[in-house]
């Protein structure tokens, strides 16, 4: 069963996938990969490039988006413990 956790979690990992492939093709500035021989080739070195971005975005975004997330839950259970 899925629940409202393991959605947020797939998202998140989508986002830093998304966000891996958009910088893939930013940092492309010299034509590495369009000077690679096969369209696979290209293809294979951009996902390969988008999957370590990907996880360096998303500890970045883990450090920086954590605390506030436990900021904000840790604020909305102290909330429903006053009533």
């Amino acid at each position: 069963m899925l629940n409202l956790t393991t959605w947020l979690t797939y998202g998140f990992f989508v986002l830093c996938l998304v966000l891996g492939w958009s910088a893939a093709a930013v940092l492309d500035y010299d034509g590495i990969l369009r000077r690679s021989t096969s369209r696979w080739g290209r293809l294979l070195l951009r996902l390969g490039v988008t999957l370590v971005l990907a996880e360096g975005f998303r500890i970045f975004l883990s450090y920086v988006i954590g605390p506030l997330l436990d900021l904000l839950v840790n604020r909305s259970i102290n909330g429903f413990r006053t009533f």
